[in-house]
């Protein structure tokens, strides 16, 4: 039997053959497999720094990929979640290297001299060497509970004890900005004169955040003239993450008879 091609025929298989010849092959590469069976990709056990031959990096009963998925440390064992772990010892918790990208066995994946934790407090990438403000920074201080929490990307990086203003002076409430940094300034005014206060962040004409050495009462009580007080070296570690222009919310409610829970 003959087969007769036309130019059309040839043309078409011409088009077959470029296409069988151009096009891409996804590649498999080992990387992607499973090798311990344990519900986390070889790839993924890199990123976690978990072991792809064990299962159970921890030896606490449960597959590595079984932890990852409910956010549990696939590191520590014992019911410990991402957030309570730290495996490179960064101050940058394992949950919170995952939400930035960062290496969680790296303490500066950037190399760039600058811990994970110091970069992502201050609004810079961790993975970036480039001095570039990237994440959003906020500062919520709540009057009910007596703490201050600060904010980096919308996600809460630090949590400290305050003491704000008492019931007949109490820290106005509302939404308002950092407008001066100051490291040292003297408050006084009738009944009180405290020179050297350090760390001084104004958020309203007359209000500032500050560090207080003259007290210890921070999370248990109101105890100022209506600025925030914290301990000096809490109120020095903000000074150096804010800007002018970080946003300040004053919520809650000032305890009525100035102990928290009164």
């Amino acid at each position: 039997m003959k087969y007769i091609v036309t130019s059309q025929g040839i043309s078409q298989i011409i088009i077959m053959v470029l296409l069988a010849c151009f096009t891409p092959i996804s590649p498999v590469f080992a990387q992607d497999h499973d090798t311990d069976n344990d519900g986390l990709s070889n790839i993924l056990e890199e990123v976690y720094h978990t072991d792809p031959y064990n299962p159970d990096t921890d030896g606490d009963g449960f597959f590595d990929g079984v932890e990852i998925a409910h956010d549990y440390s696939p590191h520590q064992g014992n019911g410990a979640w991402m957030h309570e772990s730290d495996y490179d010892d960064d101050g940058l918790n394992d949950w919170l290297e995952r939400w930035f990208g960062s290496d969680i066995g790296q303490i500066d994946t950037d190399g760039d001299g600058y811990n994970d934790f110091v970069e992502v407090s201050r609004g810079y990438d961790p993975k970036d060497i480039r001095p570039i403000i990237k994440y959003s920074k906020k500062v919520e201080v709540d009057r009910t509970a007596q703490r201050l929490y600060y904010y980096v990307d919308g996600v809460k990086i630090e949590n400290w004890p305050v003491s704000t203003g008492n019931p007949h002076s109490p820290t106005p409430e509302g939404e308002f900005t950092i407008t001066t940094k100051i490291p040292k300034k003297r408050y006084s005014g009738p009944g009180y004169d405290l020179p050297g206060v350090e760390w001084n962040m104004k958020f309203k004409p007359l209000y500032y955040i500050h560090g207080a050495y003259w007290h210890n009462d921070f999370g248990q009580r109101t105890r100022s003239h209506g600025c925030v007080n914290m301990r000096t070296a809490d109120a020095k570690k903000l000074y150096s993450y804010i800007d002018i222009g970080v946003p300040v919310s004053i919520i809650g409610n000032t305890p009525k008879h100035a102990i928290v829970g009164s």
